[in-house]
């Protein structure tokens, strides 16, 4: 079935905010507030919750209610032709993919705090937003090998939420994200190894490489199973 044309929807409004504090003296500037002692972060402190707000409050362009009233109204097969929306990665040599549902947020890489008598898959705690995180060794969890020498890329954390169960692991290099046919998905090949094939939905093709795509039910029953 062909998919059906959609035209890119009307654009929200920008925040108006004229010489923000939080890119003065926040933690996007140069630190120097004072209510960062006690907030951490700008994300938790209520000036920046009320410029938030008056956004959210502000009212929306000519016709855009109506609009996305009738885009949404649209069957999803029509709109998305069976497509995923799956955010490709790097562990070591192998390339895998996580599906936008889950995916939380990728953020820069940060040295976790070790658990005591704690080891193995998880690697310890991460703090991210003023929030603690489970930091996981997803290559171990997938049996991958590290290499001696790893190679140059752009490591990332990647957070993962599903219902109340998060995962942070760390990432040795991170793509973006692709909308890839669910019908070109095919059964993982026999190099990959076991573990990585049992927690593996399929794999598609994208610019010449194999990305296997992880099953999101099975990642998180492992990772429950083997950490907690």
């Amino acid at each position: 079935m062909n998919a059906t044309p959609v035209s890119r929807p009307t654009p929200l409004p920008v925040l108006d905010t004229s010489d923000p504090c939080w890119h003065r003296i926040g933690v996007w500037g140069d630190r120097s507030c004072p209510e960062l002692r006690k907030v951490t972060h700008c994300h938790n402190c209520p000036v920046f919750a009320a410029a938030g707000r008056r956004f959210l409050d502000a009212p929306p362009p000519p016709g855009y209610p109506a609009e996305w009233t009738e885009r949404l109204a649209i069957p999803e097969d029509g709109v998305a032709g069976g497509l995923l929306g799956v955010l490709v990665f790097r562990l070591a040599e192998e390339w895998f993919a996580v599906p936008v549902g889950v995916l939380v947020e990728v953020t820069h890489p940060r040295a976790p705090h070790r658990v005591p008598h704690r080891g193995g898959l998880l690697a310890g705690l991460v703090n991210i937003r003023g929030e603690l995180h489970l930091c996981v060794r997803l290559d171990l969890l997938l049996g991958i090998d590290l290499p001696a020498q790893p190679r140059e890329g752009n490591p990332r954390l990647i957070v993962v939420r599903r219902d109340l169960d998060g995962w942070v692991f760390l990432a040795d290099d991170v793509d973006q994200v692709h909308r890839v046919p669910e019908r070109e998905l095919v059964p993982a090949p026999p190099t990959l190894s076991r573990a990585a094939s049992r927690l593996t939905r399929g794999v598609f093709s994208q610019d010449g490489r194999a990305v296997g795509l992880l099953d999101e039910d099975r990642l998180f029953q492992a990772l429950r199973e083997r950490v907690r």
